[in-house]
Order: C-alpha cells, then sequence, then structure tokens
C-alpha cells in the first residue's frame, strides 16, 4: 500500500471517530487536497474494501480499521524509538515517524517492537495497538482526542 493511501485512512481515522463517518469535502481540507482526489481515491479505497461509501458518508471498514491502527502503532514504535533510545525531541521524532512509517515492512517493525520490548504506549502516552490487548473505550476516546494531529 503506498504512502497515499495510508494518509487518507489515516485522516478518515481521525475524522471518524466522533461521528462514525466522515464526508469528501472533510477529508479534501484536512488533506489540503481537491474533491476529485478525493472521490478517486475513495473509490480505491472501496475497492480495496478498506471503507464503505454511502450517501456522502464514508467509513472505515473492519479491515480499514485494523490497517489504521496499523499504521499508527508504527508511527508510535518510530517516536518511541526516536526519543527514547536516540534521545531526539519529540517534534523532531514525530516529523520522522511520519516518514518511517510508511516505508517500515512487517519484518523491521516486529524487530523494532522486540528491540524497544513491546512498549504500549508512545512518548505522548498514546496506546501502542498492536502491544496491548484491550483497552477500555473511556480510555481510547481520552488518548485519540489528546491531539487531532498527533500520533
Amino acid at each position: 500500500m503506498n504512502s497515499s493511501r495510508e494518509d487518507y485512512i489515516i485522516a478518515i481515522y481521525r475524522l471518524t471517530k466522533q461521528a462514525g463517518f466522515v464526508n469528501s469535502v472533510t477529508i479534501a481540507k484536512k488533506l489540503g487536497v481537491s474533491r476529485a482526489s478525493v472521490s478517486e481515491m475513495v473509490k480505491k479505497l472501496c475497492e480495496d474494501e478498506l471503507i464503505t461509501f454511502e450517501q456522502n458518508k464514508i467509513s472505515l471498514t473492519e479491515t480499514g480499521m485494523i490497517k489504521a491502527r496499523d499504521i499508527i502503532s508504527c508511527h508510535r514504535l518510530w517516536e518511541y524509538f526516536l526519543t527514547e533510545i536516540l534521545g531526539m525531541s519529540y517534534s523532531e521524532a514525530h516529523e520522522q515517524a511520519d516518514l518511517l512509517e510508511h516505508v517500515t515492512g512487517e519484518n523491521l517493525k516486529d524487530a523494532l517492537n522486540e528491540y524497544l520490548n513491546y512498549p504500549e504506549l508512545s512518548p505522548r502516552g498514546n496506546v501502542i495497538w498492536d502491544n496491548v490487548e484491550k483497552v477500555d473505550s473511556e480510555h481510547q476516546s481520552d488518548i485519540e482526542h489528546q491531539s487531532e494531529n498527533k500520533f
């Protein structure tokens, strides 16, 4: 999956946290792209069965939700590594994690996770989904709404 598709999945994930769905206009604004670009990507993500699109309401499928959490976990693992092991500032680590999340394969992610001893929280206290069995909905909401633009 390419980084553009992953960015859309993450945007949809974040934007649907409250209402359960989002529309094309909101996605276009969030990502700074045209509505035509959103329409094209929505079609692709529907074909991949990552989202549903009905009556201008876009939401993630269960597969899409799993993919979103996988990308977010990868991002947060990189943030953890870059801040805790390499000593980078959070803002620098966040920028680098934005790049690394798109090029990290499963083997590297697994090795990184093992090296870090499977941390459950990122440097900002956000859940690393791969490493927690169950997060209660209240805790999940607090974590996910800390910042719209932060992982």
